[in-house]
């Protein structure tokens, strides 16, 4: 497919048409990249539809041909430079809000609990006989609340790993809430990877679309069609690197997919040797 328009508006809104129609294994060509965005956020966003749709990107100007060979690696350069963007942004958030507090005003809504409140809900989830939703109930709050403002709220196994504990989710196995371990790896810098302590419990979708959540996703279009070629794969890469609560691995990883699609996916390296470590089945599928 291919898009022949001159004017820059007009060229960028055609472009994210043909986007929005693109199919795995199409393959979108333009005149010139200033035809998917007015401005470089435009741009790096549109180009990264184009590798989550599984398609193609040809711009004639350029000289950009993601389908020859080595093509992998412009998407590559655009996935650094919304990296780039997003840490730009950050930054300057954060001198932003770092120059309010010196002044001494107080920014956001308040706090949904109080210092005091949060040392009687860490105390009370020291009780084995307590449990996440309970204590949020308890404090008037919602289970999201606590993992937000405790998020190292922890057990220890029996094994001694760091295990956090998820009350809902157990699946089908009332007795045993699933549960799940913050690895000594890093899936990026200042995030450490989780793991799942039992794959039997990733009981997510295998078929049909599904919306992942911002916190994983960033993109306005968050829906993964699971039945389309390559989409499954995509999927499993961006909760594996980006899960920060258990129920991001169970609502949205399946463990039978999970061992199937491992020898494919392509991961940080410290995310693939968590797993690998924690898990010897996924490394024993790959050898085999």
């Amino acid at each position: 497919m291919s898009d022949a328009a001159t004017d820059t508006g007009t060229a960028a809104d055609a472009a994210r048409d043909r986007i929005e129609s693109l199919r795995p294994g199409d393959v979108l060509v333009v005149a010139g990249l200033d035809e998917l965005g007015r401005t470089p956020r435009e741009l790096i966003a549109a180009v990264g539809e184009v590798r989550r749709r599984g398609a193609g990107l040809r711009s004639l100007r350029e000289d950009l041909d993601t389908t020859a060979p080595g093509g992998e690696a412009i998407f590559r350069v655009f996935d650094g430079l919304a990296g780039l963007g997003r840490a730009a942004i950050s930054a300057g958030t954060s001198e932003g809000l770092a120059a309010a507090r010196a002044r001494g005003k107080r920014l956001g809504r308040p706090p949904a609990l109080t210092p005091e409140q949060l040392r009687e809900v860490r105390n009370l989830l020291l009780r084995p006989e307590n449990t996440v939703s309970g204590v949020a109930r308890r404090m008037g709050v919602s289970r999201s609340t606590i993992y937000k403002y405790l998020p190292d709220v922890i057990h220890t196994g029996a094994s001694g790993q760091p295990t956090v504990e998820l009350d809902d989710f157990a699946h089908g196995r009332p007795d045993r809430p699933a549960a799940a371990h913050l690895a000594p790896y890093q899936a990026r810098p200042g995030r450490r990877v989780l793991v799942i302590d039992n794959l039997a419990d990733l009981h997510g979708p295998t078929t049909g679309a599904v919306e992942l959540p911002l916190r994983l996703f960033w993109y306005p279009d968050r829906t993964f069609n699971l039945e389309e070629p390559g989409i499954m794969r995509w999927l499993y890469q961006i909760v594996l690197r980006e899960a920060s609560r258990p129920d991001d691995l169970t609502s949205y990883l399946n463990g039978d997919t999970l061992v199937t699609l491992w020898p494919d996916l392509r991961l940080p390296k410290g995310v693939q040797r968590a797993w690998d470590e924690h898990h010897p089945s996924l490394r024993a599928f790959v050898e085999a």
